[in-house]
């Protein structure tokens, strides 16, 4: 695979010897790179005019499993090259929903053990953070707050909860609310535990997403909060230039999956951080 860095170039240097379909996908995504990333599969066929499966073999080519994986790595890579710029090249969230969900699925039923003694937590909208849903249906009576629409709609059969939405301004990309009414809600409130998800996790940099008004919320969020665990797998970790969050020292907990390469739990653990690792298979065993 490609590394995300250096995918843009990778394109570029590929173009004479691709075929005409995939070159026209290669041409559309470096001219056209936010409507590449944002425009829904059906619609980015018709605008290229290439077939859907085109457009699947073409991010085949470049060691990734389908259009969501290529689309976060060509955000990550833009991201990389137009510093302060990455709020408009953000991922949809249904692209960040369905790339590794396994590890996703693994990362939040592990987290779900680590909040089961809290009477209120604070969700924010991240691709793995959704998955809480999952437990939280069938978890006992708690006060649960979200920016995010998808995890309230998930949970809205949930007579045992008490559910709160922020209040805010949509952001039609994430689906969530952002914006100062956000941020005046939470200095009101206190919680035991926010659960917060992040587009990129450095042992050096902390915390950082695509967006600086999340990363603006997100502290906000951290501020009205005892305690503070990050859902985040191991595609996750390294370094890039996003918007940053906080440092690691914010941080109580990381919860990741197993996969993390060895040298990055150990540079985790050497910044004094809860790391919990969630094994992928046995997850898979038992959903």
């Amino acid at each position: 695979m490609a590394e995300s860095a250096d995918i843009l170039n990778q394109i570029k240097s590929d173009l004479p010897e691709l075929s005409r379909a995939l070159r026209s996908v290669a041409e559309f995504l470096l001219a056209n790179p936010t409507q590449f990333i944002r425009q829904p599969l059906r619609e980015l066929s018709e605008t290229i005019r290439v077939s859907e499966p085109s457009l699947i073999r073409f991010a085949r080519r470049y060691g990734f499993r389908g259009l969501p994986d290529l689309r976060i790595a060509v955000a990550m890579a833009l991201a990389a090259h137009e510093s302060g710029s990455s709020a408009e090249i953000e991922p949809t969230i249904h692209d960040k929903e369905v790339v590794n969900k396994r590890a996703k699925r693994a990362v939040a039923a592990l987290a779900a053990d680590l909040i089961a003694d809290d009477q209120s937590i604070l969700l924010d909208s991240g691709s793995t953070v959704q998955f809480m849903a999952e437990h939280l249906k069938s978890a006992p009576s708690k006060v649960l707050m979200t920016t995010g629409l998808n995890l309230m709609l998930a949970l809205h059969d949930c007579p045992q909860h008490q559910l709160m939405l922020t209040g805010g301004v949509l952001r039609q990309n994430a689906m969530s609310l952002s914006g100062r009414l956000v941020e005046a809600t939470l200095e009101t409130m206190s919680f035991d535990t926010v659960l917060l998800g992040a587009d990129r996790v450095d042992p050096a940099l902390g915390l950082s997403t695509f967006s600086e008004e999340e990363a603006h919320l997100n502290r906000a969020m951290i501020r009205s909060s005892r305690r503070v665990i990050v859902l985040a797998d191991a595609s996750k970790f390294g370094a890039t230039k996003l918007h940053r969050i906080c440092d690691l020292s914010k941080v109580d907990a990381i919860v990741s999956d197993a996969s993390m390469p060895t040298e990055m739990q150990q540079e985790l653990r050497s910044k004094d951080v809860r790391l919990h690792l969630a094994d992928i298979a046995e997850t898979a065993q038992t959903s």
